[in-house]
């Protein structure tokens, strides 16, 4: 797996086999071919999770390009396999009214878009309260080695936030430290650090959840 920057804190990743890949999310065209240039990689398919100028901006240019094909997040989830190996598209809707994420059980990844991002969760914007807590617990009860891998760099404001919320929360500190020596360390977290450090995955009910959204929000 690949993981590329793009725009300003965006990540898209290229999960890659045997000099083949399949991209997840495309805010920006010109990394990709760059990254497939160099490591020499055969672009098969295009997984969006939502649709985000930042999440789908360079779609375009890298279809015409490439001639490969995209899946939208409106295409019914289930079980596919790519790569010679399982994938699963997840409805996870809350940030966005439609989003999907990305489980390969047989990687331990979850590409997480925008519905589960460093330490935190993402704004509510044309989905509801209920629908990104349920998306969350969805998402708390696969394995807790499962690599989380979002859609941005929020690291340092989300703890900043945890810390907030809750200061005697020694986790939270390390993975703070953690980032200054390794920011990729502290950011691609598995699933067990996510529920340690990310407030968002420690509140049991959808009205403590949203509470504690709103203080995210004028954080």
């Amino acid at each position: 797996m690949l993981a590329v920057s793009v725009l300003y804190d965006n990540f898209i990743y290229l999960v890659c086999r045997d000099g083949q890949a399949v991209l997840i999310d495309a805010g920006e065209a010109k990394p990709i071919f760059q990254t497939l240039e160099k490591e020499e990689l055969e672009l098969l398919n295009v997984l969006i999770t939502h649709n985000h100028h930042d999440h789908i901006g360079g779609c375009r240019e890298i279809q015409d390009r490439l001639g490969v094909q995209s899946t939208s997040p409106g295409v019914e989830a289930g079980d596919f396999e790519v790569l010679g190996t399982s994938c699963r598209s997840v409805p996870t809707p809350g940030h966005t009214a439609v989003h999907k994420v990305y489980y390969f059980p047989e990687l331990t990844m979850l590409f997480a878009g925008d519905t589960l991002i460093n330490g935190a969760c993402g704004r509510i914007l044309d989905g509801t309260p209920e629908q990104l807590f349920s998306s969350l617990q969805r998402i708390k009860q696969l394995p807790d080695e499962t690599r989380i891998l979002g859609g941005h760099d929020y690291l340092i404001d989300n703890m900043e936030f945890a810390r907030m919320v809750e200061p005697e929360n020694a986790d939270v500190q390390a993975r703070i430290d953690c980032y200054q020596a390794d920011p990729a360390s502290a950011i691609f977290v598995t699933l067990a650090e996510e529920k340690k450090t990310n407030p968002f995955l420690r509140v049991d009910t959808v009205q403590e959840f949203a509470e504690l959204r709103l203080k995210k929000d004028r954080f």
